[in-house]
């Protein structure tokens, strides 16, 4: 379920002009565990990632940090999105945990990784 509700916007995000990379990452959580991602950034680009669980009533926590550990982008819900500026390139770490499951003590989710070229101002 997880991974239909993320792919409902995917087609959207595409023909905007924002590339996927890979393919979406699928994954369970029980209750109080953490997962985390590693991710290569590449500071030519802007990054989003898109995260949906499998209901509306789970409670999640995501967050992304830097190749320093600093926290720089965190959300929570049952989907969500978070953004980074990387201004060097290097491993990122996308951390998701799970604080409630709607009606059980788990929840999967899906996550897809988009990247489109930054604009600057020289």
């Amino acid at each position: 379920m997880a991974l239909k509700r993320l792919m409902n916007i995917v087609s959207a995000l595409q023909q905007l002009g924002d590339e996927m990379l890979g393919e979406p990452v699928t994954g369970t959580l029980a209750v109080g565990d953490t997962t985390a991602l590693q991710l290569t950034f590449s500071d030519e680009y802007m990054y989003n990632i898109y995260i949906w669980s499998d209901s509306y009533f789970n409670i999640m926590e995501f967050w992304l940090t830097d190749f320093r550990g600093e926290v720089i982008s965190i959300a929570g819900g049952d989907n969500v999105s978070l953004v980074a500026y990387p201004d060097t390139t290097g491993e990122w770490t996308l951390q998701m945990l799970l604080h409630e499951g709607a009606s059980s003590d788990s929840a999967s989710y899906a996550a897809a990784l988009f990247r489109s070229r930054r604009y600057r101002l020289e």
